[in-house]
């Protein structure tokens, strides 16, 4: 009798950081408490950066006060003080140290060196030239110090390619002068384009014979400043660094790789071959080992996993046993039916769909009633999906005529059905929009009015469902027979989030239910003005069955604390006496914002064990860890990394070590955990912090737009989506007549 082994899947994890070992000893500084002419200081302006030991040399020396170093370099008039690396309360002071040490070190060969807005290195290394444009690769160099394994250690990172426009300033001011002819009339765009620029490129030649040169990155403002100010400045060598909105008004694509529909592009196969060769060409040598005495390689890590249970999901009942159909891929899950239908049995669907898009309604209709594709990702049929039947709106549906202002023609409509919707309360109605523009459009007029729209549907009270004409066509036209059966699975997304804004539940995690409070919040800075702040929180029970929530826009952070906070203790009251309450936070806002809404959310006061669950998106300049052992050199998902300190990188993707006939959807780098207890740290053991990992990971498979799972859990996710869609809305304001228990925003 033969005995089959299941053999370890195979795997190589590495951390792209270089270990390397603080000074043994003291390392002798040099300060002063006044800046001193021609001394060349760095100036410490936070009490953070000061050093063990200041206050023996300066005994005046306040908080608020600024310090001034030279570091290692003596200068007449500054004071010895001798630096102990190993010193945790000298970090942030060693720390910039190095930053300069590393600058210094590419400025002196002439690479462009910048500072990130955090204070780290960033490095721009020329790619390649085209004729209108020069692209720059750019890595982030990080001192850190890693708390799991008590090391310092050098994060390398590859960051966005940046694009620089080959045309100086002066000419690129000066052709947009000459394409103004007209001396009164308004030009299309009236605002000045040189009012676009941030950075610069400025190129500074030593002698005449431009054989020698400086290269710096600036800021545009600081250079037209010093202008101003009497300092002659070349603007013939002076290149603008193109932005979002420069290459908007340039009508370049800022974005680099492939941008086509059907492609899933791999950040790890670009990032890590990138990083090594700039490892390999740049720092393993003795003139940089002189500053930091850097690791050969990068970092080998041992990673925790969830369990194989986190993964499953519960669907629709199956017939043939009466019980719920248990699946860890929703794509094929979902084939089961939605694990609860809508809480309305009466609904009819009717569509919007400007005149040029006319002839796609019915064939996608019939999608809907009939199904499309085959095989097990097969779309079966809307009324599948819903676990209901449905049925058109007679004389609901409307074909736009002006698509760049539709909202006269659709309120024309529904008032005309004013009577026919008050004559039926029970049925709800679903408007299929066929948008000319999709949610990713930069035109801010068109999107404008792509959400008024919605808005305006949502005020009558009318779920929406809306499509994207152009990807939808795309998909339905294009060559490849693999291509066109993609549009199955947007059909699939279309439908899960058509039962989830009716109130179904298309699946749920399959875990028992216990009384316990989940909440999301999420903090964002309205794009638009950069000023404002737009809150809200989301309720949902352990099993991802969603409850209600709540929205903020105030311009005070400490109002938008003060609403989060009351919202939370509100929510304590949707399930009766929760055992704990577990608060999942993203933020994108700076250091200082930051503050205010987690000191709300640390001194809630209620009765129950609180965790907050901190969670970030790996951006490119952060840790993150990648397979070796794998060509596509994503870790398995499930796969977490103990970085010290209660943070954790947490891989959420779709390569399962359990299923290997499913396809990888997407290569999305790691999220990264902090977890807290501000009720009893004592509560947050070994064991509790594993279960929290989990459940990040279990929320990031409940997402109902689509059947991909996500990097980010829906805690963080339903929030984000809130306050990208709200600022676009009259006053930025959500209507007060729509409910706070559906997921209208899917």
């Amino acid at each position: 009798m033969s005995i089959s082994v299941v053999s370890k899947p195979k795997e190589n994890l590495f951390l792209n950081t270089l270990k390397f070992e603080f000074p043994a000893e003291p390392v002798m500084f040099y300060f002063s408490d006044t800046d001193l002419a021609d001394a060349h200081f760095t100036y410490l302006k936070s009490s953070t950066l000061f050093p063990v030991g200041i206050n023996n040399i300066f005994p005046h020396l306040k908080n608020n006060d600024t310090l001034y170093t030279s570091f290692t370099k003596q200068v007449n008039g500054a004071k010895p003080l001798a630096v102990d690396f190993n010193n945790p309360d000298n970090f942030f002071l060693v720390k910039r140290y190095y930053n300069e040490k590393i600058q210094h070190f590419f400025a002196k060969q002439n690479f462009l060196a910048d500072t990130t807005f955090i204070g780290d290195t960033q490095v721009w290394i020329k790619d390649n030239k085209a004729k209108d444009i020069t692209i720059f690769d750019r890595f982030t160099l990080k001192i850190n110090f890693n708390h799991f394994l008590q090391t310092p250690e050098l994060v390398l990172s590859y960051d966005r390619q940046a694009k620089v426009l080959n045309k100086s300033v002066a000419q690129f001011v000066s052709d947009y002068d000459t394409q103004s002819n007209a001396i009164f009339d308004e030009p299309a765009n009236a605002d000045n384009p040189a009012n676009l620029i941030n950075k610069v490129v400025q190129i500074k030649y030593i002698d005449t014979e431009k054989k020698k040169r400086s290269i710096k990155l600036r800021r545009y403002a600081k250079l037209c400043e010093l202008s101003q100010k009497g300092e002659q400045i070349n603007y013939n060598n002076v290149f603008p660094v193109i932005n979002n909105p420069l290459a908007y008004f340039l009508d370049i694509s800022i974005d680099d790789g492939n941008t086509n529909y059907f492609t899933k592009k791999n950040r790890y196969t670009k990032y890590i071959p990138k990083i090594t060769s700039f490892r390999n060409s740049y720092l393993l040598n003795d003139d940089f080992r002189k500053i930091i005495p850097i690791a050969d390689d990068f970092t080998h890590i041992e990673a925790g996993k969830v369990k194989s249970e986190s993964k499953q999901l519960v669907f629709g009942l199956d017939e043939a046993t009466g019980k719920h159909k248990i699946d860890l891929i929703p794509q094929r899950g979902i084939n089961s039916g939605p694990y609860s239908q809508p809480r309305h049995s009466n609904v009819q669907l009717f569509f919007i769909v400007p005149q040029m898009h006319r002839d796609q309604a019915e064939p996608l209709l019939n999608m809907l009633r009939d199904g499309y594709g085959q095989g097990w990702a097969k779309f079966e049929n809307l009324q599948k999906y819903l676990g209901i039947p449905f049925s058109t709106a007679k004389g609901f549906s409307l074909v736009i005529q002006n698509t760049q202002n539709p909202l006269p023609e659709i309120e024309k409509k529904l008032e005309q059905r004013r009577g026919v919707i008050s004559q039926n309360p029970n049925t709800k109605y679903l408007a299929i929009y066929l948008s000319p523009v999709g949610k990713d459009c930069k035109d801010h007029r068109q999107l404008t009015t792509y959400y008024h729209v919605k808005e305006l549907l949502l005020k009558w009270g009318i779920s929406s469902q809306f499509i994207d004409t152009k990807k939808m066509l795309q998909a339905l036209n294009a060559d490849k027979l693999k291509h066109k059966s993609n549009f199955s699975y947007s059909l699939q997304n279309i439908a899960i989030a058509i039962n989830a804004k009716l109130g179904g539940t298309p699946w749920r995690i399959a875990v028992p239910q216990h009384r316990e409070l989940i909440v999301g919040v999420g903090a964002f800075k309205n794009i638009e003005t950069n000023t404002q702040y737009i809150g809200s929180a989301f309720s949902f029970d352990n099993t991802g069955a969603f409850n209600s929530f709540e929205y903020f826009q105030k311009d005070e952070l400490h109002e938008l604390a003060g609403a989060i906070q009351e919202a939370i203790i509100n929510y304590k009251n949707v399930i009766q006496n929760p055992q704990r309450l577990i608060i999942h936070y993203y933020k994108d806002m700076s250091e200082n914002e930051v503050e205010v809404i987690e000191d709300a959310l640390y001194k809630l006061d209620v009765d129950i064990p609180i965790f907050v669950v901190t969670i970030n998106k790996t951006e490119s300049e952060d840790i993150i860890v990648y397979d070796d052992a794998f060509d596509d050199k994503m870790p398995y998902s499930g796969r977490f990394v103990n970085l010290g300190n209660n943070q954790y990188l947490l891989c959420n993707n779709t390569r399962y070590e359990d299923n290997i006939q499913s396809n990888i959807e997407g290569f999305p780098f790691p999220v990264k955990l902090k977890i807290n207890c501000p009720t009893d740290s004592f509560l947050l053991n070994q064991n509790t912090i594993v279960e929290l990992i989990e459940q990040v990971y279990q929320f990031s498979r409940i997402y109902w737009k689509s059947v991909r799972q996500q990097n980010l859990p829906v805690t963080i996710k339903y929030p984000e989506m809130v306050a990208q869609i709200a600022p676009y809305f009259t006053n930025g304001c959500i209507p007060s007549n729509i409910g706070k228990d559906n997921l209208w925003f899917l």
